[in-house]
């Protein structure tokens, strides 16, 4: 059986360096009898774990009236996973946003306020009500964790917690720990327990990961919005763009150098809202993504991979609203979110881009999980449309250096003949490479190819192709490459 694990610096299997591709997949948004078919195409796009919200209204929309059934079967979601080959993680909430009704808490829980129940607390009548929810849960998971030999490696609990509502400071770790506690009671035993950490939220001594959106949706604004921090190399891994309609502070609540920078919820699209419609394309996606992996990244997971359509209420609509409290109105029905897999599983531009990243991070990802992360152009500001942003993760013999000339929504200078270096004991001089407008994308300097060294490359490696003679290392680019 496999060991995960992790250090400050990467995701472990084993004991040595893994770095998994994972992607966001609503089982209660899509059609059940197309499951096995869309898991695949998520496979074949590089995808290794799938992330998924277990949503409380998609399941008690009627108080202890439980509906595990049609494209609500979780337990027949996860038997399909372990076929089909995928590790899991269950995002277990119980309060999950996910531009649901009420952040996916059913209205009769709501409800409960009103009789002094205090919801996302340690209210012993609101632990009772989670308590009765995620057994029925654990119900349909029982057996198929990764301690039984099943996908099942990963547990995250709650969602913006201390974020987006919810307690603050001890009181909100103390809550965190709590549910933690409770789901470890109840048999939800795991490698790995997350919480997601931007904006000030409350990690409970979990797991922290993080997110990333090329635009928001979400921001109140109508207007043009700032150029996007995502586009440029940083050490800093808080996207203050996040929930930035509940905003409440941009500072982490944990010490970043005890985690490795792990994300679940890079955007792998966008979903509109009634009063702002932006429109993700690939490049956005692939630019945002790369730039991630140059800043040190040791997990890219996304959200959404794979868009749907919420399911039909028995006694409401079950989409974020005004009505409901939110600030924000979504499509009663539509949750494509314009993601790589599409609501009616169309694969997209955004697939195809990113997939190129993923399928050279599942044959080289142990060694790039490895290496230091060297910010060349640290303090570049995303409205600096004529600095090149240059990055590398390398070690003393060998490393990659990363450049993004792409900034969503703005127009970058060109740049002719420029001379990249990389960074090790010895440094690598690259032949001078034109950097046009838009373009993006590293290369590699002294990787180890089987028993060769590649001193250096003008094209980007994307996989290794395992033959009964030889092993064939596949390079792709728009650049006339040049190897030494």
């Amino acid at each position: 059986m496999r060991q995960y694990g992790y250090t400050e610096k990467y995701l472990t299997m084993d004991g040595l360096p893994w770095f998994p591709v994972m992607g966001e997949m609503h089982y209660s948004r899509y059609r059940e009898d197309l499951w096995e078919e869309s898991l695949r195409k998520m496979k074949a796009g590089g995808v290794t774990v799938l992330s998924t919200y277990v949503i409380w209204i998609h399941h008690e929309e009627e108080e202890d009236s439980f509906d595990f059934t049609g494209c609500r079967n979780l337990g027949r979601f996860i038997r399909i996973c372990k076929k089909v080959g995928l590790s899991m993680f269950l995002r277990l909430g119980p309060w999950i946003h996910g531009e649901v009704r009420n952040g996916g808490f059913p209205d009769w829980l709501q409800q409960k306020e009103r009789e002094g129940v205090i919801l996302r607390s340690n209210d012993e009548r609101y632990l009772r009500y989670v308590r009765r929810f995620w057994e029925k849960v654990y119900e349909q998971a029982e057996g198929y964790f990764h301690k039984d030999g099943g996908p099942i490696m990963g547990v995250q609990i709650e969602n913006e917690y201390g974020h987006v509502g919810g307690l603050k400071g001890e009181a909100g770790e103390t809550h965190m720990r709590t549910l933690t506690s409770l789901a470890k009671e109840l048999g939800f035993i795991v490698p790995y327990y997350t919480a997601t950490g931007w904006g000030g939220a409350c990690i409970g001594d979990l797991l922290p990961v993080m997110g990333g959106y090329c635009e928001a949706p979400w921001d109140q604004r109508t207007t043009e919005l700032e150029a996007n921090a995502n586009y440029v190399f940083s050490s800093e891994r808080n996207d203050a763009l996040i929930a930035c309609d509940h905003h409440v502070g941009d500072q982490v609540t944990f010490d970043q150098t005890r985690f490795p920078f792990l994300t679940a919820e890079l955007g792998g699209g966008l979903q509109v809202t009634k009063h702002r419609r932006p429109v993700a394309h690939g490049k956005d996606i692939g630019a945002m993504s790369l730039t991630k992996l140059g800043s040190g990244v040791a997990l890219l997971g996304y959200y959404m991979y794979h868009g749907g359509s919420n399911p039909k209420g028995k006694l409401s609509t079950l989409q974020e609203s005004r009505e409901t409290g939110y600030l924000n109105d979504l499509p009663e029905v539509n949750y494509d979110f314009n993601a790589p897999v599409r609501q009616y599983g169309a694969i997209s531009d955004s697939y195809r881009e990113i997939k190129l990243l993923a399928y050279f991070l599942k044959d080289f990802g142990d060694d790039m999980a490895a290496l230091e992360t060297d910010i060349l152009t640290r303090g570049v500001k995303p409205e600096d449309t004529k600095t090149l942003r240059l990055s590398s993760r390398h070690d003393d013999e060998h490393g990659y250096v990363f450049y993004n000339n792409y900034q969503r929504r703005r127009v970058m200078d060109a740049h002719q003949r420029t001379m990249l270096i990389g960074k090790c004991r010895q440094p690598v001089n690259f032949p001078p490479v034109d950097i046009g407008e838009g373009a993006f994308g590293f290369f590699p300097y002294r990787m180890r190819l089987g028993n060769a060294v590649l001193r250096s490359a003008l094209a980007t490696p994307l996989c290794c192709l395992h033959t009964k003679k030889e092993d064939i290392f596949v390079f792709y680019g728009e650049q006339e490459p040049e190897y030494q």
